[in-house]
């Protein structure tokens, strides 16, 4: 997922071109991945680590960390979100909205950082008649799937001639979005679909949002500005998620201009001493042995920055088998599956939700389980 160059000595917006920057947020020694675990707690504590410093352009809204130094992504990475059914539900959603947009009407899809293929999967049921090819460098092999291929790797000189890109939750891990969207356009694609985390969710306070791996944040203006600058105008555009994601759709129109005066005025009060109030105020209400849920980024960046290491926070609870008994880069917290849960609980312990959009899921999955817990939101302490 990575194409171009590092952000250190960038002095303009990388969107606009706009050299009105403000400081966001910094912070030192995070993890380099979210979502690389590790096999041995020591190899875990000595985790690469690097540092950040957000800004944010004050005329288009793009939000970036300028020390960043692209990844590779050649290593061995967990993003996968399918065991949840309220995220399955999430992409369901999403799959079908593309299906009914386009009907009958493409024979080819090109997908950016495919991860587990799940998306690419809903969507061939829909479209029997389209033909797929899934991109990502973190596959270890390439394979083909039914009318699906998998390729190891980057779209990069393949001759693919798609009628529509699908670049879902990669955009965010790109430094340079331009050049980055112009690689990903080589083939003049009809359509391109975007699906991102977005800045105004990042600036509400989400310091978990501020990590290494996701060092670009947009919102529908600095998107729009970005898309257009490739020759794309907007189909449409909507914030889902819980306003956490945006999802859009744009069509190949080379003589289209974005024109918005609707300026906004944006959020530049997430400064370090906010931070630090925040972070303060989070360390008085999780207690000793309470059990996070949700070992995704989420939880591999609340750990780090809140800095609860293994010997405050033994547990984190995951519902992907794949990660279980494996431990966070860094504070070395160890992931369990819940079904592994009753050995580990007490009177005293509560449980920590990462996301609120989980806790129905989360409490049903308790009860099925028979344990009886207190479990909140973190966001609500």
């Amino acid at each position: 997922m990575s194409h171009k160059n590092d952000t250190e000595n960038v002095k303009q917006c990388l969107v606009c071109t706009s050299v009105n920057l403000d400081t966001i947020f910094s912070e030192i020694n995070l993890p380099i991945y979210n979502n690389h675990y590790f096999s041995d707690r020591n190899q875990a504590l000595n985790a690469g680590r690097t540092d950040v410093f957000f800004v944010e352009c004050q005329d288009c809204g793009f939000l970036f960390n300028k020390c960043y130094k692209q990844l590779s992504y050649k290593i061995e990475y967990d993003a996968n979100r399918s065991y949840s059914n309220t995220f399955n539900k999430y992409l369901s959603y999403v799959s079908g909205h593309l299906t009914k947009y386009f009907k009958d009407t493409i024979t080819k899809i090109v997908e950016i950082g495919a991860g587990d293929c799940n998306f690419a999967e809903l969507l061939s049921i829909n479209m029997p008649d389209v033909e797929f090819s899934c991109y990502d460098p973190s596959w270890e092999v390439s394979e083909t799937n039914g009318r699906i291929n998998k390729i190891a790797g980057l779209y990069g000189d393949q001759k693919e001639c798609p009628d529509l890109i699908i670049a879902r939750h990669v955009l965010e891990h790109q430094s340079d979005v331009n050049g980055f969207i112009a690689s990903i356009l080589k083939e003049d694609p009809e359509y391109i679909f975007i699906e991102i985390p977005c800045a105004s969710y990042v600036l509400k306070g989400n310091y978990h949002c501020f990590s290494n791996e996701h060092c670009s944040y947009l919102d529908s203006y600095s998107l729009n500005i970005l898309i257009s600058n490739n020759g794309y105008c907007e189909e449409f555009i909507e914030y889902v998620f819980n306003e956490e994601y945006i999802i859009a759709l744009y069509k190949k129109n080379s003589d289209y201009i974005f024109i918005n005066d609707e300026k906004k005025k944006h959020n530049t009060n997430i400064f370090y001493n906010d931070f630090l109030k925040w972070k303060d105020g989070l360390l008085n209400k999780i207690n000793k042995n309470d059990i996070i849920w949700g070992a995704s980024g989420k939880g591999v960046m609340m750990m780090n920055i809140l800095d609860l290491d293994y010997k405050y926070i033994p547990f984190v609870l995951d519902i992907n088998q794949n990660i279980s008994g494996k431990f966070f880069p860094i504070t070395g917290n160890e992931i369990i599956h819940p079904s592994k849960l009753n050995n580990q609980m007490t009177m005293n312990n509560k449980i920590i939700a990462m996301n609120k959009l989980y806790l129905k899921e989360i409490n049903k999955e308790l009860s099925e389980l028979g344990i009886n817990a207190d479990v909140v939101y973190i966001g609500d302490l």
